[in-house]
């Protein structure tokens, strides 16, 4: 069998192929002003890719079919290894259910040194986007990330020291909630002990008779059959089982990428999952859709994505 090369699926449509052969030059970009960071180099790629027009971007639309055609190839193709998937965190309990958040346990501070400062301006700069006749989420953040870039790097200390503070005392909070937990635990196992063991001892069933019209049906097929034997009835035909999640056949679509500060803020709002499959959407990753305007619909459609989209 002759070795064949590995070939990578194409992701992110023509817009990955464009981030892909800039990604140096965006990177010296933004440095230049100032910003490091994936998410840095996403955003001026989002920006640079607005500014093309549509003749600019055939190239990149062309290359990524070509990159599509040669994943298709490799995969019929006998040296085909199937990439290994990432095994997700399993968030259920033993029941099977999602575990709730127990409303006990303190609140993990997120964001950094930002989340602090997005924290104590949110109000001023809501004030100030209301008075300029906007509204939502997306001009709020806008403000508080030009705001943060505008602020030097002293004047980011104290923030940064904040931010310390509330990850120790987190973490203090943190042990003494799980020591308060673990005393707890035993206590519930021997209130639940009495009640299974009573459970224990319930008496046995006694068998059920057959009624009337079963014994007159048995009784005729044994007279039915010559030796007073009862004919075995055909086994009843397997039940068609559910296919499995991801049985289908697609391959999951990439979607656009986010930048961390908006995640951030997603995630003050308990709408970071919401806003990562809203945009892993074809038609939102073909539309090349605003993340500030996805995560403001969000907040307007109570956390639905499809409402959202």
């Amino acid at each position: 069998m002759a070795d064949t090369q590995a070939v990578k699926r194409a992701a992110g449509g023509a817009f990955g192929q464009f981030l892909n052969a800039n990604r140096k030059a965006l990177s010296e970009k933004a440095c230049q002003e100032g910003l490091k960071g994936v998410a840095a180099v996403s955003k001026a790629a989002s920006q640079a890719w607005k500014e093309l027009s549509d003749a600019d971007k055939v190239p990149y639309e062309a290359k990524f079919k070509e990159a599509q055609a040669a994943y298709e190839a490799y995969k019929k193709s006998d040296g085909f290894v199937a990439p290994v998937k990432k095994e997700k965190k399993n968030k259920k309990g033993k029941d099977g259910k999602k575990q709730k958040k127990d409303p006990e346990a303190p609140k993990k501070p997120v964001g950094g040194a930002y989340g602090i400062f997005s924290a104590e301006k949110r109000a001023e700069f809501t004030k100030a986007v209301e008075a300029k006749g906007e509204r939502g989420f997306g001009p709020v953040a806008k403000m508080t990330s030009e705001a943060w870039k505008a602020v030097c790097a002293e004047e980011k200390k104290p923030y940064e020291e904040r931010f310390a503070k509330a990850k120790e005392e987190y973490k203090v909070a943190f042990a003494a909630f799980k020591e308060k937990k673990a005393a707890e635990e035993p206590k519930k196992e021997e209130q639940a002990t009495p009640s299974k063991a009573r459970a224990g001892k319930k008496a046995p069933k006694a068998p059920k008779e057959a009624s009337p019209k079963k014994r007159g049906r048995k009784a005729a097929v044994a007279a039915a059959d010559g030796d007073g034997t009862p004919q075995k009835s055909a086994a009843p035909a397997a039940k068609r089982g559910r296919k499995p999640a991801g049985a289908s056949g697609k391959e999951e679509a990439a979607g656009l990428v986010l930048p961390e500060e908006l995640l951030l803020a997603a995630e003050e709002e308990n709408l970071r999952t919401a806003l990562e499959n809203l945009a892993k959407r074809p038609d939102i990753v073909e539309k090349n859709c605003d993340g500030a305007k996805m995560l403001d619909a969000l907040k307007q459609a109570g956390g639905l994505v499809n409402k959202a989209k």
